[in-house]
């Protein structure tokens, strides 16, 4: 397997140049609050001396009036999704790690060694202009992420992921937290040739699990593979008033006209919704979105009629509104069950159809785990089974 690692650095800052050309030459800072303290989230190439996730209060204190943008993450979503949609038609795919990291498996599309320039080539074209980015090349995910840090900007670089190749290598270039980079440089360990010439029992009980990783990545051992990105299909229409309006009646036919080409395209698809959300933006910029959720695949396009309208009709709007939309994103095929002959698969596919509708109706993680061992021969109880979440 051929794993392809690009990386795209400062994707936010690009993003809001891209929308902003007219900045692309100041010193930008892009922030958003965690609980009460505002921190840089990214900061343009012009600045240095500053890292991701410094308070904002810290690095105003070393940069003189810089430009400060507020994190838009649905504009950054979009602008990744296109960079995804283009890759995907291509490789099919992909893992995403936040938005300035993505594996690709190009396996399909290698056939001799001589495909990897071609391969760039077609992966560069799907990068917006004036993006910088760098690849890398290996048989592993993590050795593919390393190859890529060692590359150049607008270039690409092959890595054999071989204990002689990578011996000088920099623990910058492992995949783990900053943090635990910090404590191997406590113990000397900066780079793979010292890591490789320890036993891998020392790194275990040292750095638990993730002393295992590193010793096996240092010594030329990794059989990380991707884990591919599962896109959701959406459907969404909306209607744009050509003036704003209050009026109840316009927006009880916009309403019904919607869920009629929302309910159409399911037919066609053969497929039903498990949630259903009408947003209405209103003149100033506000939003109120009202949202159903189905139990069961026996819905009813009057019955979604019938909720959404009564919801429009009791809510008191705090101004006319310029455009109301339907959006369906989590879908799921009809189909039928013989219970008698397959009850145990018809129980695992109802779970599994009962932790989608909760994740879709609270929008929080599964609230399911199974028992793992973990250490059953431990002497401690407690490291003897694990729980799990149950995500399927």
């Amino acid at each position: 397997m051929i794993t392809a690692c690009l990386l795209i650095p400062h994707f936010r800052i690009k993003s809001e140049i891209q929308r902003h050309e007219h900045l692309s030459s100041r010193q930008l800072l892009i922030t958003r609050f965690n609980g009460t303290k505002e921190q840089v989230v990214d900061y343009a190439n012009n600045i240095d001396g500053i890292a991701k996730g410094s308070l904002l209060k810290d690095v105003l204190s070393k940069i003189e009036n810089p430009i400060l943008l507020k994190e838009d993450e649905k504009y950054y979503s979009e602008v990744q999704k296109q960079i995804l949609g283009n890759l995907l038609d291509i490789f099919g795919s992909l893992e995403v790690n936040g938005y300035e990291c993505i594996y690709i498996d190009t396996s399909n599309a290698f056939k001799k060694p001589s495909d990897t320039i071609e391969i760039a080539k077609i992966i560069f074209s799907t990068i917006p202009k004036d993006f910088t980015f760098k690849l890398g090349f290996s048989t592993g995910k993590y050795s593919s992420y390393a190859a890529a840090l060692m590359s150049s900007l607008g270039h690409f670089n092959i890595l054999k992921c071989e204990k002689k190749h990578i011996s000088k290598l920099s623990i910058e270039a492992l995949p783990i937290s900053d943090e635990l980079k910090k404590r191997m440089c406590l113990f000397g360990l900066r780079d793979f040739k010292k890591i490789a010439n320890l036993k891998r029992e020392y790194l275990f009980s040292q750095f638990g699990e993730a002393g295992k990783f590193i010793w096996d990545f240092a010594n030329g051992i990794d059989e990380s593979r991707i884990t591919p990105l599962q896109l959701r299909e959406t459907f969404s229409k909306g209607i744009e008033f050509c003036n704003p309006t209050d009026n109840y009646d316009s927006l009880l036919v916009a309403i019904e006209s919607l869920i009629l080409k929302a309910f159409a395209f399911l037919e066609d698809s053969n497929k039903y919704p498990r949630k259903i959300s009408m947003t209405c933006c209103l003149s100033g910029g506000a939003k109120w979105v009202k949202s159903i959720t189905f139990k069961t695949h026996n819905f009813d396009k009057n019955y979604a009629n019938s909720i959404l309208k009564k919801s429009l009709l009791s809510y008191d709007f705090s101004g006319p509104v310029e455009r109301i939309q339907i959006e369906m994103d989590d879908f799921d095929y009809n189909r039928g069950f013989q219970l008698e002959l397959f009850s145990k698969m018809y129980k695992d596919i109802s779970l599994k159809e009962s932790i989608h509708q909760f994740k879709s109706r609270f929008d929080s993680e599964s609230p399911i785990y199974r028992v793992r061992k973990f250490e059953p021969h431990s002497r401690i109880p407690e490291r003897r089974y694990i729980l799990v979440r149950y995500d399927p």
